[in-house]
């Protein structure tokens, strides 16, 4: 997962460096928010949680 957060990154970092108006890059900033958002739930789980 930490490889794909840093893909996106990069990703959206180079759409801001070309065009930062690029419509697209609000639609790569959320699918990095989302990665982000699902690295942290795996993050906080306890173990016990994880086996559920």
């Amino acid at each position: 997962m930490n490889k794909q957060i840093e893909a996106k990154r990069k990703e959206m970092y180079a759409v801001y460096e070309k065009d930062p108006n690029d419509p697209n890059l609000l639609i790569i900033s959320q699918s990095l928010d989302n990665l982000l958002n699902q690295l942290d739930r795996i993050s906080n789980k306890t173990p016990i949680q994880r086996k559920i």
